[in-house]
């Protein structure tokens, strides 16, 4: 996850949005494949009096008419709410026309202001992107004051515009709203304002292999640079790239798309555009019409005239067609894809028929319908790959006969009544990717396509699932009734269970476990510090949460940095710099990077669950693949290798540490998911911060405690991915962002080594666990 901030807010964005922009208090990235444009998602603080132009009695209310009106005529998915940043989010979902779905979710930090969020994708792939759009809003983590932030915010706009106002020489305002002819002497033309852009030879004009759009990019030499147009690095070059959807009428592409500062309000185009001053927005009307494309609209207060030829020789075979309407104009031989939303069930056979050549159907019915049966049409298809059904809610079985579409690789099929998969359709020999989430699946034929490598099965009714699911790549058994499973279920490589279920139905003991003592690693069991935590949380007032707040509290170390080490001194505690290793370590030649040394005999006053001496050691590959290694040391000091000694480069200063204990309560971010009991707190802020005062909660490293985390925790992560249960993991040691040895991990986060208790009792460090955590 890569952690993006502004002055007020931080969100972590997963690596598929390579694309990051960051505009004053808004972030936006896209995932894009080769030139495909997939998704988008753009987090933004936002006045909350924004939506005070859309009708409804309440804010909420008023958030959701606008989740209706800001893309154009959709149709509601449902409502949610989520925990983001310690409040309620509220989260709308939709589907447009185009076949998009569109994400929108708003949390309110106080009576002004609020952050939002918008993510869309095409309507098949929201099973992938709406979790990852749930992820990112709830990253989300604010700061900073947000009235002085939203203040810059307008100055720059506004200094922006007073810059490139030219009160000499003014360019008209107004834009012509005379509909776009093709030009009579045939030549083509880009004018912005009183200038003459020199088109460089014809445009890019193709069919996307991915999403089947077209694709226009004009590319044009300005005359010169142009004070408040053009920008300062460009040179003068300029482009503008479109995306076009819904397009197609007789092998010809027509159309008419109007932008509003650059967003088309039916989604089937888009515009990016190039070597302009990104204070300019297009506005107005984009035409294509006989072999041409044209603009009249303006960038800002330059007005835009342009006519370009496309070309006359596209490969339709590639292209997306998502009507009926468009298919009725095409040889059928050409139509390779078909997207439809909620078309008339009646009409789906006549036109299904002629289309021999498909290779891509889907279906997508957003209303009420009347589709029952699966048109008899299919079975002519024979080059089918990908079937998607979705909102089939009155579809209440497949017919055997698909069994006979040899060349399906895909199937998705999803709210609808189908109870069961006829076992010849499971037959299919090309068949590697079978989605079928929120249906009414009580059970699944134990003969398995033998490609099969992704199965979903999410939100459906089954209690089991047959042992030959466990040669999958990829399973989605999450939200249904399970009562059994194949006791090997947890070597599938991805799979998608909750951890509950894999805990109380899988096998998912930890290996080598042994009993452990538990008590030392809770402040109740130790009477100093029982008696500083009692009082503490009456002088914050919290006595009404004090009996599970004690329950919870850990018996922690606090560990901080002082001054850089000089390696005066083998074996003390050290962050940063080179370690003072026992001979015949190469970790360090094996290019692991050193974190930190503790000293376990200066620590064991402080608590009784470490060893009581020697020296442990933690080092990672890198902040990308941490790859954990810790190692103990129990022998003569004397015989380490100083680190002064080593002929290694280290990447950090050292810096030497100092000790002590303190009580360690937990996090309240994410306290309703994870301690119901004390929910409450985390609108507590006052006097959990006093509590924390109180305690000295707040060291900058520390063994034993609890960590901040988004979702989650570090010992929930570890049985993720090392087994056993919750309550059987520690916090080993947990090392902040530390401007003395220079850590930043990633933007000021943390990581965090995690131990099987029982491991720690036999001081076998071999199998620690580590994550990392940014805000």
């Amino acid at each position: 996850m890569e952690s993006t901030s502004t002055e007020t807010f931080s969100i972590n964005l997963p690596p598929i949005y390579e694309f990051i922009r960051i505009a004053w208090e808004s972030i936006t990235a896209e995932h894009r494949k080769d030139d495909d444009y997939l998704s988008f998602v753009t987090v933004a603080l936002e006045e909350l009096s924004f939506y005070n132009k859309f009708e409804g009695e309440d804010l909420l209310s008023r958030f959701r008419a606008g989740c209706l009106e800001q893309r154009g005529a959709v149709t509601v998915i449902g409502d949610k709410t989520l925990q983001v940043a310690g409040l309620s989010a509220a989260i709308r979902t939709v589907h447009a026309p185009d076949g998009y779905f569109y994400y929108f979710g708003l949390v309110i930090i106080n009576d002004t202001f609020g952050y939002s969020i918008i993510g869309d994708c095409d309507t098949v792939s929201k099973d992938y992107y709406e979790p990852i759009f749930d992820d990112t809003f709830q990253s989300l983590q604010y700061f900073g004051n947000p009235v002085a932030a939203m203040e810059k915010q307008k100055a720059g706009i506004d200094s922006a515009l007073n810059k490139y106002q030219t009160p000499a020489a003014p360019e008209p305002a107004a834009t012509t709203s005379e509909p776009f002819e093709v030009p009579a002497d045939g030549r083509e033309y880009w004018q912005i304002g009183t200038h003459t852009f020199a088109l460089t030879g014809e445009c890019e004009c193709s069919i996307s292999d991915g999403d089947g759009a077209l694709y226009v990019k004009i590319e044009a030499k300005a005359p010169h640079h142009i004070e408040g147009l053009t920008d300062d690095y460009s040179q003068g070059k300029v482009y503008l790239q479109f995306y076009f959807k819904g397009i197609y009428n007789a092998g010809v592409p027509t159309g008419k798309f109007i932008f509003v500062e650059e967003r088309e309000n039916t989604y089937l185009s888009y515009l990016w555009k190039g070597g302009f001053d990104y204070i300019h927005r297009l506005s107005g009307e984009v035409t294509l019409q006989d072999g041409w494309l044209g603009i009249n609209g303006s960038f800002e207060e330059y007005p835009v005239k342009l006519a370009v030829k496309i070309a006359d020789h596209l490969n339709w075979e590639k292209y997306r067609f998502l009507s009926v309407e468009e298919v009725s104009t095409a040889p059928p031989e050409i139509v390779r894809q078909l997207w439809l939303t909620d078309p008339y069930p009646g009409i789906l056979q006549e036109t299904l028929y002629p289309l021999t050549q498909l290779e891509n159907l889907s279906i997508d019915f957003r209303n009420k319908n009347e589709f029952k049966e699966i048109p008899t049409a299919l079975r002519r298809l024979k080059e089918l790959k990908v079937l998607a059904l979705s909102g089939v809610t009155e579809l209440t079985s497949l017919p055997q006969w698909l069994g006979d579409l040899k060349k399906l690789e895909s199937i998705r099929i999803s709210n609808s009544q189908i109870a069961g998969i006829h076992p010849y359709i499971l037959q299919l020999a090309s068949l590697r990717k079978l989605y079928l989430s929120h249906n009414q699946l009580q059970s699944i034929h134990r003969a398995l396509p033998e490609k099969l490598d992704t199965l979903v099965l999410s939100h459906n009714k089954l209690t089991t699932v047959p042992d030959s699911v466990l040669k999958l790549e990829h399973l989605n058994i999450e939200h249904n009734p399970l009562e059994q499973l194949p006791p090997e279920l947890e070597n599938i490589p991805s799979l998608a269970l909750e951890l509950e279920k894999k805990i109380t139905l899988l096998d998912y003991t930890y290996k080598g476990a042994t009993p452990y003592d538990d008590s030392p690693f809770f402040a109740k069991n130790d009477a100093v510090l029982l008696e500083q935590l009692t009082a503490q949380i009456s002088a914050a007032a919290l006595d009404a949460y004090k009996d599970e707040l004690i329950e919870r509290s850990r018996k922690a170390v606090a560990l901080d940095t002082t001054e850089e080490d000089a390696y005066t001194e083998k074996g003390n505690h050290r962050f940063g710099g080179l370690p003072d290793l026992p001979a015949g370590v190469t970790l360090l030649e094996d290019g692991m990077q050193f974190i930190a040394q503790i000293n376990c005999a200066d620590l064991a006053h402080l608590q009784d669950y470490l060893p009581r001496t020697g020296i442990l050691y933690f080092f990672i590959k890198d902040q990308e693949e941490l790859d954990p290694h810790v190692l103990y040391f129990d022998g003569n000091l004397n015989e380490l290798k100083s680190a002064n000694e080593l002929e290694i480069a280290a990447a950090f200063p050292p810096f030497r540490a100092v000790a002590d204990g303190y009580v360690s309560i937990p996090g309240m971010y994410n306290a309703r998911q994870l301690y119901p009991g004390l929910a409450d707190l985390s609108e507590m802020w006052d006097e959990m911060e006093q509590l924390e005062t109180g305690l000295r909660a707040k060291p900058k490293h520390s063994i034993n405690s609890y960590v901040f985390k988004q979702h989650d925790t570090p010992e929930i992560e570890a049985v993720d991915a090392k087994r056993g249960k919750p309550e059987d993991w520690m916090v080993l040691l947990r090392v902040s962002s530390d401007h003395n040895p220079g850590f930043c991990f990633w933007d000021a986060g943390e990581i965090y080594f995690v131990i099987h208790k029982s491991d720690l009792a036999k001081k076998d460090f071999s199998n620690v666990y580590c994550g990392l955590e940014s805000s």
